[in-house]
């Protein structure tokens, strides 16, 4: 089966879809905002990091070939600019044509505890202009792993949702993988908890077409 899991930055979909990764079948991961800028600039979020951002993108895209490797899947990277380089906007064009052969399609659902990424709600509707059948998934670390994770009023109409317990193996293997973003874990443990822990990572939540 030809799963397409649409990762809006270089490690939402290990965050949140590692059951699928590491499953069975077809899986390409498609990340949306890959690229760095043009110019030598210094963003606050890679303040920490010692290099300009252009770098410090090319570093995070190794990262995640890094960890999606461990599950023998490659990265598809569409090449786009996020909101803090540019202004954000998808090329719909671009991401229809990895989109419109996948019998599967996963979704960030643009949900958090406390904070909600916009940029995953700008992928998330990007994506159902172009697949309304497409699965949602919970997105982590926003929703800090937990199984309660529920839509917000208006998104999700007609779908139900699963609720994925990892195997202490799974576990064990996605914790493997979060430990390759080096360069982003401790900012994201400092805003979120624990993420290498296995015991988290107990729980994935996706929504589906009742249909389905």
């Amino acid at each position: 089966m030809a799963i397409t899991i649409v990762s809006t930055h270089l490690d939402d979909a290990v965050f949140s879809c590692w059951t699928i990764i590491d499953g069975e079948g077809d899986v390409e991961v498609v990340t949306v905002f890959t690229a760095g800028p043009a110019d030598r600039r210094i963003v606050p979020w890679d303040a920490d990091t010692g290099v300009d951002s252009a770098t410090r993108m090319v570093q995070r895209a190794a990262e995640n070939d890094a960890a999606l490797a461990l599950a023998g899947r490659r990265a598809t990277n569409l090449g786009f600019l996020e909101n803090m380089y540019d202004d954000g906007s998808i090329d719909l064009a671009v991401l229809g044509d990895h989109l419109a052969q996948a019998e599967l399609v996963y979704i960030p659902a643009g949900v958090g505890i406390e904070h909600v990424n916009p940029e995953h709600c700008v992928a998330r509707d990007a994506c159902l202009s172009i697949r309304p059948d497409a699965r949602l998934y919970a997105d982590n670390p926003y929703c800090h792993f937990r199984p309660d994770i529920e839509l917000p009023a208006g998104i999700g109409v007609g779908l139900t949702r699963t609720v994925v317990p990892l195997t202490s193996e799974q576990r064990s293997r996605k914790a493997e993988a979060l430990r390759c973003y080096a360069g982003e874990l401790a900012k994201l443990e400092e805003l979120y908890g624990p993420c290498t822990d296995p015991d988290r990572l107990q729980y994935e939540v996706f929504w589906a077409p009742v249909s389905v």
